[in-house]
């Protein structure tokens, strides 16, 4: 690439970035108007800097600890991208405010999601981002229903929580959509009958049922082996799959996961003459994980050429500039669903700008129409009539050796009904 066709597609990425930071000053500056805010755009020069700030505070619930800690520590980092990014565009635009977060740690769990979401609710307040898993958004849904807080889960998939009319929004798709995906994946790659080995929870247990019902369509079948969540360790369950797999003579496990569940549960395999002699298949709950990045698990998922699928909006040069100064400023690396957090922050942030006030109804009102307009890292935000992500994309990754060790690889991406490789995933 020559210097001018750098320098030029430089200039496209940040073009594209200012055109989608317009729409929102747009959405957000003209719609609401200065009267709302009483010390925003508009007023005379010193005006705002006389005014106190009025402050914002987002609550969240996450995973700092439990099954999904892997990501969850990563989550946080992002957590202070955003609230730094939403402060600084705000005042760009003259808006004389400040936004908060406090961030509560669920370990993973329903109940102290449960718990984390009441507490924030007593502070006053209305806008919750979080928690991670469909159980824990099952768990506190009746709270923020009658409370009308805003809650958005930034990957939640649960197609049975796709509701229209509550005050829950997920800034990514259902796995309705990924299921269908991932049963594709699998068998455009040969496997005619497979084991879903999945979590027993409410994530798992829809994903698999989604996952037999298109693989069926496609032409294979799939048997359905749930396992208990929660464990410190896999072993006895993954000798027990290697046992199914080898009676049931099927070609592939299809593994419905999330982090450290997943993890163990492969280092495991790995150590299993059986499930080695088999092909791999993965949703995107490890995606990012460290464990996966472990030489045994590399090693094994070359042998068995493991595939994943997970939401990625594809050719988004916001979503890259996004990853590139999220290693810069904290030395981690985006995992999955750390788009969609982000956007989750993004526009929380400008529909309590546009909403003008702490109101559940009001703000659930204008976040609907602030992600009508909103183009962010995760790519279009619009919402469909159940408060999901309406449009999303999903890529297929790989675990890869690299000269330092094994890391994370998107190797295609799912078009018109099919699985296009944009690299060869192993030799």
């Amino acid at each position: 690439m020559s210097a001018t066709q750098s320098q030029q597609k430089g200039k496209f990425a940040f073009d594209v970035k200012l055109v989608a930071v317009a729409i929102i000053a747009l959405i957000v500056g003209v719609a609401i108007g200065a009267a709302i805010f009483g010390g925003a755009a508009g007023q005379a020069p010193g005006a705002a800097q006389q005014a106190p700030k009025k402050v914002y505070t987002i609550g969240f619930t996450l995973p700092l600890t439990g099954e999904l800690s892997s990501i969850g520590k990563i989550w946080e980092k992002v957590v202070y991208l955003a609230i730094d990014d939403l402060n600084k565009e705000a005042q760009a635009y003259g808006f004389n405010v400040e936004f908060k977060a406090v961030i509560l740690d669920d370990g993973t769990t329903p109940e102290k999601a449960l718990q984390n979401v009441q507490t924030l609710a007593q502070q006053g307040i209305k806008v919750i981002i979080g928690p991670a898993a469909s159980s824990q958004v099952k768990a506190v849904k009746g709270f923020v229903d009658s409370n009308q807080i805003v809650l958005i889960s930034p990957s939640s998939t649960a197609p049975t929580l796709a509701i229209p009319g509550d005050f829950i929004f997920r800034t990514v798709g259902s796995d309705a959509g990924q299921a269908r995906v991932l049963a594709t994946l699998a068998y455009q790659e040969g496997a005619r009958k497979v084991i879903v080995f999945h979590r027993n929870d409410e994530y798992g247990n829809a994903f698999a049922d989604f996952f037999k019902k298109y693989f069926s369509e496609l032409g294979g079948s799939s048997i359905d082996v749930p396992y208990q969540t929660g464990l410190s360790d896999y072993a006895a369950e993954v000798a027990s799959l290697a046992s199914k797999v080898q009676s049931e003579k099927v070609d592939a496990v299809v593994l419905i996961s999330f982090d450290t569940d997943g993890g163990n549960i492969l280092s495991h395999a790995a150590e299993s003459p059986v499930l080695s002699s088999v092909r791999w298949f993965v949703s995107e709950g490890p995606h990012g994980a460290a464990e996966l990045k472990a030489p045994a698990v590399g090693a094994f998922a070359a042998k068995t050429k493991l595939l994943g699928t997970r939401p990625l909006f594809i050719g988004n040069p916001l979503y890259e500039d996004f990853k590139k100064r999220l290693k810069e400023k904290y030395g981690v690396d985006a995992s999955v669903f750390c788009d969609t957090l982000y956007d989750a922050v993004m526009l929380a942030g400008w529909a309590m700008l546009r909403a003008g006030s702490s109101d559940g109804n009001a703000i659930r009102s204008a976040l609907i129409e602030v992600a009508k307009h909103y183009y962010g890292v995760s790519g279009w935000a619009i919402f469909d009539e159940a408060g999901d992500k309406a449009y999303q994309d999903y890529g297929v990754w790989a675990i890869v050796k690299t000269d330092g060790g094994y890391d994370f690889k998107d190797v295609g991406v799912y078009e018109r009904g099919s699985i296009v490789f944009t690299a060869k995933p192993y030799p």
